[in-house]
């Protein structure tokens, strides 16, 4: 598995497109096994989208990112976790284990259109809410 780290010094970037590099571990196992600085040549996010996809990276941790590289990178298969802060290290390890806190995963923004069973659940919960509120 290959995870990137857009980052900024040591630290996670607030953009991803724009962030001064991509910090490139290699895990086997659960267990980071190489760590590599990738400088961001790129210039706008399709560019940046292309260079983490041409890579082969499985998922792309982030502070933030524009929904056209999120959903050019989930239509490639790469997850996309964005909100994140600290530094890359920590991202990565917290990812890894499962721990990561205030991240959004953002690849079922892409997702194909869901069930139509789930939105009569999803009304069906709704009302009930709706009810409750009114109750109150």
């Amino acid at each position: 598995m290959k995870v990137a780290v857009a980052c900024e010094g040591m630290g996670v970037s607030p953009h991803a497109a724009q962030c001064a590099s991509f910090t490139c571990y290699t895990v086997e196992k659960g267990i980071i096994t190489d760590c590599r600085n990738l400088p961001n040549m790129a210039v706008g996010s399709h560019a940046a989208a292309q260079l983490v996809k041409d890579l082969g990276f499985d998922a792309l941790i982030t502070g933030g990112i524009d929904m056209d590289m999120a959903n050019e990178l989930c239509y490639a298969g790469i997850e996309v976790v964005a909100g994140v802060e600290g530094t890359a290290r920590e991202v990565a390890e917290a990812y890894l284990s499962h721990t990561l806190l205030g991240a959004a995963e953002l690849c079922h923004a892409t997702q194909e259109e869901a069930d139509p069973e789930d939105h009569d659940i999803d009304a069906a919960f709704d009302r009930i809410y709706r009810d409750l509120e009114a109750a109150v």
